[in-house]
């Protein structure tokens, strides 16, 4: 990682032209919201609710957005940069590079997401304008807006569409309320999307250049439930130059919280490994790898608990994978797999 530095020239977003007056609408999402913050909330959860993902990819701008209930990330963005400016929010538009969840090392080339500024009063006024914002066919007349800084130390960073939910097989699956892309950590953001402009990169004062960034695993934000901290890992993999990870399998962060495991998506045979956890509530674990199945409750098992936290030694023997699968203790009779290994 380097060291950051202002931008060097002036940075240009261009939205779409509008036909609407937003502020009825945006007053109506927002209503009861007093403060950015809780505005922005307001205005994700209800994309999230009312817009779809375009799969033609056809869609690029609020109005259509608005009238068809779908679009691309662009269209999610300018909805929300339309509806943020309407209710009185210093909001834009972040471009830059996007990681697929189907392949780690896959970047879109084009995406785009929100920064906030959560503070009710505008940010102190720099020397230069950051971004001067067009709307398209108006580039050689007055500019629309020109932002003069974000106070970054109170700026969040929101995710409109991958909050909105997933395509599947070319489909768009709806979430439900998942609010692990609103308000996102700045460390767990950089491992899937990377700004054009290194300040919106929001890092504190270093910048990670666009080669580490596509090293960089896929690392989703609700792996902060497991007890992960991002700058722990974000400076793990800088200064190790190691960038391999596990594959861990959501929706079991209520259930495990990791302390120690294998920092690598292979491990070798005949080699010993160790796994901590901390059980949040009564499960049963077991470390599979082919026909061998370690219990954390049988007898003889390498399994241990030290008072608050289980810890197992294993040794790998078979080729394939190996997982950490867990059993609710009262209801499930099937393990499922929560963090795997290739061999």
């Amino acid at each position: 990682m380097k060291k950051s530095s202002a931008p060097t020239k002036i940075q240009f977003y261009l939205v779409s032209p509008t036909k609407y007056d937003w502020t009825n609408v945006a007053n109506d999402i927002v209503k009861g919201c007093y403060m950015p913050y809780d505005k922005a909330k307001a205005i994700y959860l209800w994309l999230a609710e009312h817009i779809q993902y375009d799969t033609s990819h056809t869609i690029y701008d609020a109005d259509t957005a608005w009238k068809k209930g779908k679009g691309v990330c662009q269209a999610y963005c300018e909805l929300f940069y339309r509806l943020g400016s309407a209710s009185g929010m210093d909001i834009r538009i972040i471009s830059g590079h996007g990681r697929g969840r189907e392949n780690s090392r896959k970047v879109i080339e084009d995406h785009c997401w929100i920064v906030v500024n959560k503070d009710p009063y505008p940010a102190k006024p720099t020397p230069f304008p950051e971004v001067i914002i067009y709307e398209k066919g108006q580039e050689e007349t007055a500019n629309i807006q020109i932002t003069k800084g974000l106070n970054r130390s109170n700026a969040i960073l929101i995710e409109p569409t991958w909050g909105a939910g997933v395509v599947e097989n070319g489909k768009f699956v709806k979430s439900d309320h998942d609010m692990s892309w609103f308000d996102v950590d700045p460390c767990w953001m950089i491992f899937t999307h990377y700004p054009k402009n290194p300040l919106d990169q929001m890092l504190g004062n270093f910048v990670l250049s666009s080669e580490d960034y596509r090293l960089l695993p896929y690392l989703h934000p609700n792996y902060s439930e497991y007890g992960f901290e991002s700058s722990d890992l974000l400076s793990y993999f800088i200064h190790t130059g190691s960038f391999d990870f596990p594959k861990i399998y959501p929706d079991f962060g209520n259930v495990i919280e990791f302390v120690d495991i294998p920092i690598a998506s292979r491990l070798h045979q005949n080699e010993q490994y160790s796994i901590c956890v901390i059980k949040k509530r009564d499960c049963h674990l077991a470390i599979v790898n082919g026909k061998d199945f370690m219990v954390d409750d049988e007898q003889g098992s390498q399994w241990r608990y030290d008072g608050t936290k289980w810890i197992v030694n294993f040794i790998p023997k078979r080729h394939g994978t190996l997982t950490l699968s867990i059993r609710d203790a009262e209801k499930d009779t099937l393990y499922h797999s929560i963090l795997e290994y290739k061999l």
